[in-house]
C-alpha cells in the first residue's frame, strides 16, 4: 500500500486497522510540516500515531519526504521497490535473501489516501477479483460523504472513480491519472461512434461496485477542518472543495448500521455522525 498522509491524525489509525492484514508492506508518505506548495504546515499527530502503531510483522514504513507533487511522491516510493536498489551490494549483517525479499516488487501497489476507507468485509472479494483479472491497473469507485458519515453523495451527483491498484512499472502522470492519452483515445472512440475501448487498450479495468467501493471522508467535519484540508490540498482549483460550496452538494441519509463495520467501530469525533 502507498498512502499519502498530511495531517490525517483522525484517519490514519482506522486506515491501518483496515488494510494491515491484507498488505505485505505499507508505505505512508508525509511532507510532515510542508504542503505541496512548500508552505509551512503545523504538524499534527499523524507521524506519532504511525510510529506507535502495533506492527508485529514489520510492514509499516513512515517516509518523510517533502515532495512538491503527488504523482512524483507515489512514483518515487513505488520505484524504490526494485532490484536495482541492491544489485551489486554486499550485506553488512542481514542475509542477502532478506534484502532481496524487502526489495521484491509486489504483485500490485494499492494506492490509497489516508481518508479513503474500504469496507473491510469486501476487501477479500476485491483482491480475488484483481488476482483473477490481472489488469495493469484497476479503478475503484468511491462514495463521498458530506459533513458526517451518515450523508453520502450519490454517484449521479459526483462520479468519483480513480486507480486503486496498479502493477509495478506503471506510473502516474498527474495525481491519480496514469495516461492522459487514455481520455484522448476515449474521445476518439466517441467521435467515431465506436464502443469505448480506451481502458481495455491500456489494460485497465474497473472494479464492479457490486464487489467493492471505498468511502471518502474529505468533506466530513466542520468548516474549519474542510478549509484547512483545502489549504493543504493539491486541488485548490476545485470549487467543490471550499466549505461554502460543500453545503450545496446533494446528499442522502445513510443509517449508521448500514455503514461498513470498520467505519462504525472506529473512534471518530462525535460530530462525524448525525442524529437520525
Amino acid at each position: 500500500a502507498i498512502i499519502l498522509a498530511l495531517n490525517e491524525e483522525l484517519f490514519i489509525r482506522p486506515q491501518l486497522d483496515t488494510i494491515y492484514p491484507f498488505c505485505r508492506s505499507i508505505s505512508i508518505i508525509t511532507q510532515y510540516d510542508r504542503d505541496w506548495y512548500g508552505k509551512p504546515v503545523q504538524p499534527d499527530q499523524t507521524a506519532s500515531i504511525v510510529l506507535n502503531y502495533p506492527d508485529p510483522e514489520g510492514k509499516i514504513q513512515l517516509v518523510v519526504r517533502r515532495m512538491p507533487d503527488e504523482a512524483a511522491a507515489r512514483n518515487m516510493e513505488m520505484l524504490a521497490f526494485n532490484r536495482n536498489s541492491y544489485t551489486g551490494t554486499q550485506s553488512h549483517g542481514r542475509p542477502m535473501k532478506d534484502i532481496e525479499a524487502f526489495h521484491e516488487a509486489p504483485d500490485y501497489f494499492w494506492i490509497i489516501d489516508a481518508d479513503e476507507l474500504y469496507d473491510v468485509a469486501t476487501i477479500p472479494a476485491m483482491l480475488a477479483y484483481l488476482a483473477k483479472q490481472k489488469p495493469r491497473g484497476m479503478r475503484v469507485t468511491g462514495y463521498n460523504y458530506l459533513r458526517t458519515w451518515n450523508h453520502r453523495v450519490p454517484r449521479q451527483v459526483i462520479d468519483f472513480t480513480h486507480f486503486g491498484f496498479i502493477q509495478p512499472g506503471v506510473l502516474f502522470e498527474q495525481r491519480r491519472v496514469i495516461s492522459w492519452n487514455e481520455s484522448r483515445l476515449s474521445k476518439l472512440f466517441k467521435l467515431l461512434k465506436l464502443p469505448d475501448w480506451s481502458a481495455r487498450f491500456y489494460g485497465f479495468i474497473h472494479c464492479p461496485e457490486s464487489i467493492a467501493v471505498f468511502h471518502h471522508a474529505c468533506w466530513i467535519g466542520e468548516n474549519e477542518r474542510i478549509a484547512a484540508k483545502f489549504q493543504k490540498s493539491s486541488h485548490q482549483e476545485s470549487k467543490e472543495w471550499k466549505p461554502d460550496s460543500v453545503d450545496a452538494i446533494q446528499s442522502v441519509y445513510i443509517p449508521t448500521n448500514e455503514l461498513p463495520v470498520n467505519i462504525r467501530s472506529a473512534k471518530w469525533p462525535p460530530h462525524f455522525f448525525s442524529q437520525p
